[in-house]
């Protein structure tokens, strides 16, 4: 092989292996460039391509970026034909036979990114590769809309100018069924202005003409225009044809009395490249005058039928009505009004705007406004409106008045039935600022009121006259809101499980801003209880403080707690003394509630059960923390208690710490318990007692109790002595009840003295010889060792195993006597005859008479 042969043969070799490397590589870089359009499907078929067109037979594209969006493109017969001269633009021509579309979008998603419309260059750029004339013979489109999936064909044609996008023109043709829907767009300049005419035929009738003439200057656009529709006999199929791609229904149409009519005309200064985003750049004038005879759909609306004639000025975006009269009906889309209650969404909507007469300034304008709702919840609002047409703009409204009335509204957290409102109110809104203000006579009643807590208020009543808002704009944004002003709530009946059954009111100041709402004055019931409240709810972090006071209260002049809880014990009755205390509830956004109470007590008297009280001092304070409740009692002292005999003063001192969910399982400490009895002291040493345990065990102390007083108070019939008697109780507590399984008394030394001197214990002595002895003995007893063993059941039985060691100096030369006598008592019978007697109050003793029927 010669030295030429082999450079050409590596030369050839070397062209074959760019070439396949440039076409590996362009189908890497072709398969990728699919994978990132999420081109599933790309099929063509019968493509043919000469020196002045292009033609494809068939061309199958489908797009599919993720699971639930989908793009399928037919298209059959496609010739595209080129420029002369083998150049590739301007394109001449696109015919299509058949074009077939179907789409299915991706879920709607909140996009912040908002629209802009392309500026001269852009559209001219565009325009350059759009073919100068079109034609697709077969339009077909089939995409979702709010009957599930919608099919729409049809034909479009355009033509563009030879050398430039102007003149141009598009024709679009939809059929449905027999009828035909026909739309034709002419664009063309004349001087230094762009006109673009629109016109639509309806079964080959024109029944809607646009036109708009476009003039630019160096910062904007002059848009002007008009729009007439005189009549639309073709309503019902068009009608009908819509309700399949928009949520609406239509209605039986009855014969029209008049015609369909929509005229407008508009002169506007817009700045291209802030539109749409910056409405502001709209100014000019627009007019409009529009009667629909028949319900007609709106989209984001729904149904509108009635008369409108507007004129508005638009100054910097801000559009001023200079005229406005009308009378409208409006039969809203669900999701118009679905952010309210269902009760509470209207059926039907009417609005009547009545041009009037205004005593202000000559540049304003004055109207009264008439808005009605219709539906489960029936709404009427009148009121008269003066607008200011020259800056400073503004508008006032006055002899406002809004009434609303519903049977019922039920949501999850609360129920309410009957509910009246009844607002009349004044008011002033400009760009700046905004401020309302509700006068006299406006209230908002309810029948009743259930809150899930278990809470209901029947015939309930709000005072709202006084109340006003204020609110504050920049760049179109509430920077501030306020509202502040005296309000009054009556409440029939409230029930409530804490709480017994009555009327309750409050009357004071509400403040809210955006950062907090507060509520500040007094709360009353039936009762006659007033207690001062504070309320503040953060909107912040959603947290809330109540702040609530007890003042003095003086119980002579009766007790309304005990007329307000209905957890007072039914048997403790405080007819004397003061009370006096405060709480606060801490209510977080999130996490455990928190609450702290304080209650002072001074000279409390009364009766609990079958015991008379006097003198109770008492300092208390509650704390609640990550629901572990804490109560400290840091001095308690009752000067004088007579359940049938009188003891006291009693003291105590000490804590109780427990969980809210077991609060009868917790711990009590206390530092001083002790009590006067019958001249001696009966005390505990400071100690602990778990009363989630099955028992407690105490140690009492007795020291220096009185046996005379002893004998006083025991209802023995002749029986006296003297001496000082000293014991220990081994107390112990369990679900039985108070029991005493080893208990000791013994006499001081040097002992004393006991005297029975009762006819029935002589006569039992001469009756029963064996008894004499005793007698006679006991007639004057002087003991040097009186000791007794104590035992106390749980049922109120007492046993006490008594050792008397002494003599009687009249009886045989006063020899020593050893008695032992076992004495039972049953302590409840005991008390129950003690408080028979006279020894206690009339009430105390009456309980004890209708617990023995």
């Amino acid at each position: 092989m010669t030295k030429r042969r082999r450079i050409l043969v590596w030369a050839v070799a070397s062209l074959v292996l760019l070439v396949v490397g440039l076409g590996f590589y362009g189908g890497v870089r072709w398969q990728q460039f699919k994978r990132d359009l999420g081109i599933v499907t790309l099929d063509l078929s019968g493509v043919r391509l000469t020196f002045n067109h292009l033609a494809v037979q068939q061309i199958v594209v489908i797009r599919q970026p993720s699971a639930d969006e989908r793009l399928a493109v037919n298209l059959d017969s496609l010739r595209l034909e080129f420029a002369d001269g083998w150049r590739l633009l301007p394109l001449r021509s696109l015919n299509i036979e058949r074009l077939d579309v179907r789409w299915q979008p991706a879920p709607s998603k909140d996009d912040d990114q908002s629209l802009t419309l392309p500026n001269p260059q852009q559209l001219k750029d565009w325009s350059a590769w759009l073919p100068r004339q079109g034609q697709i013979t077969s339009l077909e489109l089939t995409s979702p809309c709010a009957s599930g999936t919608c099919q729409a064909q049809g034909q479009l044609g355009w033509q563009l100018g030879e050398q430039a996008p102007l003149p141009a023109t598009l024709d679009l043709q939809l059929d449905h069924q027999t009828h035909r829907l026909a739309l034709a767009l002419q664009a063309y300049e004349q001087g230094s202005d762009t006109h673009l005419d629109l016109t639509l035929q309806l079964d080959d009738q024109q029944r809607l003409s646009m036109q708009n003439q476009l003039t630019d200057s160096s910062d904007s656009t002059l848009w002007r225009g008009t729009l007439a529709m005189n009549e639309l006999p073709e309503a019902p199929w068009l009608l009908d044809w819509l309700s399949e791609w928009l949520a609406y229904s239509p209605p039986a149409l009855p014969a029209l009395p008049e015609q369909m009519r929509i005229g407008a005309g508009w002169a506007l200064q817009i700045d291209t490249q802030a539109l749409p985003q910056d409405w502001k750049a709209l100014s000019g004038e627009l007019r409009l005058s529009a009667n629909l005879p028949a319900p007609w759909p709106v989209v984001g609306l729904g149904q509108v039928q009635g008369h409108l004639d507007l004129s508005a000025r638009a100054d910097d975006g801000l559009w001023i009505p200079t005229e406005l009269a009308g009378d409208l009906t409006l039969q809203p889309v669900t999701e118009l009004f679905a952010a309210l209650p269902a009760p509470l969404r209207p059926r039907a909507v009417s609005l009547k705007i009545i041009p009037t007469q205004t005593d202000e300034a000559a540049q304003g304008l004055a109207v009264n406004v008439q808005l009605a709702a219709s539906g489960p919840s029936p709404m009427t609002l009148d009121t008269r409106l003066v607008l200011q047409t020259a800056a400073p703009y503004k508008a006032a409204f006055d002899h406002t008045r809004l009434k609303l009335r519903s049977a019922a509204i039920k949501d999850a957290d609360f129920s309410l039935t009957g509910l009246e409102a009844d607002l009349r109110l004044n008011g002033e809104l400009s760009q700046q600022d905004a401020s309302i203000r509700l006068r006299k006579g406006s209230r908002l009643k309810l029948n009743s009121l259930t809150v899930a807590s278990g809470l209901t208020a029947s015939t309930l009543v709000m005072e709202l006259a006084g109340l006003g808002a204020e609110a504050g704009f920049s760049d179109g944004q509430i920077h501030s809101l306020a509202a502040t002003g005296k309000t009054a709530i009556a409440v029939g009946e409230m029930k409530q499980p804490a709480l017994r059954s009555q009327g309750w009111r409050w009357s004071g100041t509400l403040n809210a801003d955006q950062s907090q709402i507060s509520l500040d004055g007094p709360l009353g019931n039936d009762a006659g209880i007033s207690l001062p409240l504070q309320l503040t709810h953060n909107r912040v972090d959603s947290a809330t403080r109540l702040n609530i006071t007890l003042p003095e209260l003086f119980l002579r002049a009766g007790n309304p707690l005990s007329e307000t809880l209905a957890d007072w014990p039914p048997l403790l009755e405080l007819n004397t003394g003061r009370l006096q205390g405060q709480a606060q509830l801490d209510v977080p956004g999130s996490g455990a509630v928190a609450a702290s109470a304080k209650l002072s007590a001074k000279g409390l008297g009364g009766i609990y059960d079958r015991t008379e009280l006097s003198g109770l001092d008492a300092e208390l304070s509650a704390v609640l923390r990550r629901n572990q409740l804490r109560l400290d009692l840091t001095e308690l002292t009752l000067r004088e208690a007579n359940p049938g005999f009188t003891f006291g003063p009693l003291r105590f001192a000490g804590e109780y710490a427990a969980p809210l969910d077991t609060l009868a399982q917790g711990h009590l400490a206390w530092s001083i318990a002790e009590v006067r009895l019958l001249g001696g002291r009966l005390w505990l040493e400071p100690g602990v007692a778990d009363l989630a345990s099955g028992a407690q065990q105490l140690h009492v102390h007795l020291r220096g109790l009185q046996l005379p007083l002893l004998l006083e108070a025991y209802p023995a019939e002749g029986l006296s002595g003297t001496g000082v008697i000293d014991g220990e109780l081994q107390l112990q507590r369990s679900e039985a009840g108070i029991s005493i399984e080893q208990g000791s008394l013994q006499a001081r030394d040097p002992g004393g003295a006991l005297q029975f001197r009762s006819p029935k214990i002589r006569a039992l002595g001469q009756a029963n010889p064996a008894m004499r002895l005793v007698t006679e003995a006991l007639d004057d007893f002087h003991y040097d060792v009186l000791a007794s063993d104590v035992h106390y059941a749980a049922d109120g039985k007492l046993d006490l195993g008594l050792k008397l060691h002494g003599r009687n100096p009249a009886l045989e030369g006063g020899r020593p006597i050893n008695f032992s006598i076992n004495l039972e008592e049953d302590i409840p019978a005991l008390l129950t005859s003690l408080q028979l007697s006279d020894r206690v109050s009339e009430t105390i003793q009456r309980r004890v008479q209708e617990s023995l029927r």
